[in-house]
């Protein structure tokens, strides 16, 4: 049979016997959206239970791995049920739902869970292994706005039992809410054999106190509209599929708002005298917020938390540049510019306004806060070039001591003067440098790395530009302009062009830092990139990198024989 419903998609009752399903005649419900067959369709079976590959509260079937390019438009909905319908019910009924016609993917029990919008607790998933049957007290922190978003966060401090800390969150993690003040409040937690087999959020809770069997107070704050509050908490965990043939353990968090004693009109009427509003229940996600966690996605970069890097301009190229190193993972940063960030900068730079007229090392430090957290970002003020001593040092000492304490100096400050002298530092410290730069225009760019060990130096790679063996990146005649209230005159060009080059000098960087690593992000093999955006007549073109190999140049001074 089939039902039309609001005119926008077709609803199909259909029975499919036992040749189609394997377990005897079965009640299919077919929704086919307007975008089928492009997509193919919802298959749900509401008088079949299977431990996998079925939604368990709304009872969709798993007849596809995700992604849309597993569906075969041709196939329609007759072919669909012809290829999988059996093959899926067989693989939802296998022991232990694993090994017969699966895609190598856990099913998290927990993502199958109805939960509350804007809302989420932060936990560190190395951290959060807690064996099954164990209980105690929580103590988080949370924040309920940030800026116009209206948010419910919580961050699970401390899991103690039995007086003693089972769970602390890792330090740092606060960082990313500053300056933010969390409010603290407490609840239960419990770890149980199984997960809860329903999706309402009070039956949940009362699962979770049975087990517990302690009670939960009520953390009372006032709202930003200045109304009074409360809630009550308790994080349920159980076990779970995390991966292909992998179990840990799975959070979800109850908040309760308790009801109470109301004298006001309700829906336009007053409420009796000594009304009582029932209690409220909601399931909170888990969101996963460890160190390890937010690598997790490229694992080539595992390592770059003990990994430290200088870098000498915080404009609009390096800052790009330290973003992504920072979201790679890098641990330590060392942030040095002069200049103040200033609104007409965020045409290009990775900063915000909420960091206006503060320098540029210390709005691209607060950045990196937001984004990871666990790294440690140091910003400084510093001009190179000062004849002044700085704390009774030169320039030359300061920079020489930050120099051999890091394992890659970046020279993003796009000055050939400074370039050729902190690349001389490196080299005699012993550290790698590398330098970025976007040519006059924006018509392409430079990223060029002198290895530690290497025997050419920047002066060699300048010589094999001068004599031609390495070519110099396109430069697009493009007047310089002055902003309004700048003392001087500055190049023009596009943020997006830019980031052209910072992305290309994060590659060579995070290869560089791995390269001892087993199975780090490899190396390309070239010490000099140059890359080409633009025809002289300032027609862009496809964005196009060419790498070359620095040797040391006989005519380099630097290689002089004394």
């Amino acid at each position: 049979s089939q039902d039309l419903q609001d005119e926008t998609f077709w609803v199909l009752n259909v029975l499919a016997p036992n040749e189609k399903s394997g377990i005897g005649p079965l009640q299919l419900t077919i929704t086919l959206p307007p975008s089928y067959p492009l997509l193919p369709p919802r298959v749900t079976t509401p008088d079949l239970d299977l431990v996998h590959h079925q939604h368990p509260f709304a009872k969709d079937l798993c007849l596809l791995e995700r992604s849309t390019e597993n569906w075969i438009p041709e196939w329609h909905l007759a072919g669909l049920l012809d290829n999988q319908l059996k093959r899926a019910v067989a693989a939802g009924r296998a022991v232990h739902g694993q090994g017969r016609d699966e895609f190598q993917q856990g099913e998290p029990f927990s993502a199958y869970y109805a939960y509350a919008d804007s809302a989420g607790f932060l936990i560190d998933s190395e951290r959060a292994n807690i064996p099954v049957g164990a209980s105690g007290d929580l103590e988080a922190s949370f924040t309920q706005t940030v800026g116009r978003a209206q948010r419910l966060l919580i961050i699970v401090d401390r899991l103690i039992n039995g007086g003693e800390v089972t769970y602390e969150a890792p330090v740092g993690l606060h960082a990313a809410f500053s300056p933010h003040t969390p409010a603290k409040l407490t609840g239960r937690w419990s770890v149980l054999d199984k997960p809860p087999a329903t999706n309402d959020a009070r039956e949940i809770w009362e699962i979770a106190r049975t087990a517990d069997s302690q009670g939960t107070r009520p953390n009372h704050f006032r709202q930003s509209n200045g109304a009074s509050h409360a809630i009550e908490v308790r994080a349920v965990a159980f076990p779970e599929e995390h991966g292909w043939k992998v179990t840990g353990i799975g959070w979800i968090l109850v908040v309760k708002e308790p009801g109470g004693v109301h004298n006001t009109r309700k829906g336009g009427k007053k409420a009796p005298v000594g009304y009582r509003s029932p209690d409220s229940y909601k399931l909170v996600r888990a969101y996963r917020a460890g160190p390890s966690d937010l690598t997790y996605r490229a694992p080539e970069t595992h390592g770059l938390e003990d990994a430290s890097v200088a870098v000498l301009g915080c404009g609009a190229i390096g800052s790009v540049l330290v973003e992504q190193l920072c979201r790679a993972g890098v641990g330590k940063f060392h942030l040095l510019d002069e200049d103040t960030l200033e609104p007409g900068n965020l045409a290009r730079h990775a900063g915000a306004l909420d960091t206006m007229c503060i320098d540029k090392s210390a709005a691209l430090a607060h950045r990196i806060s937001q984004i990871n957290p666990y790294a440690d970002a140091k910003p400084l003020k510093f001009h190179i070039g000062q004849a002044a001593l700085i704390d009774g040092e030169t320039e030359t000492e300061v920079l020489t001591r930050l120099f051999n304490s890091v394992d890659l100096v970046i020279d993003a400050t796009v000055e050939v003067g400074v370039q050729q002298y902190t690349s001389l530092i490196a080299r005699d410290v012993g550290t790698t440098w590398l330098a970025l730069e976007g040519s006059p225009g924006v018509g392409g760019g430079s990223v060029v790395k002198i290895e530690a060990d290497s025997d050419a130096c920047f002066a060699c790679f300048q010589w094999h530009q001068y004599e031609g063996s390495i070519p110099e990146a396109t430069a697009v005649d493009s007047a310089l302009v002055q902003p309004t209230g700048c003392a001087a005159p500055t190049f023009t060009g596009t943020g997006f062009d830019l980031a052209v080059i910072a992305l290309q000098a994060a590659r060579v960087a995070v290869g560089s830092l791995l390269s001892s690593k087993p199975h780090g992000y490899p190396q390309d093999g070239h010490d000099a990139h140059i890359l080409s955006l633009r025809e002289k007549d300032g027609r862009p073109v496809p964005p196009t990198w060419r790498g070359f190999t620095v040797t040391r140049h006989p005519k380099c001074s630097a290689h002089a024989v004394t």
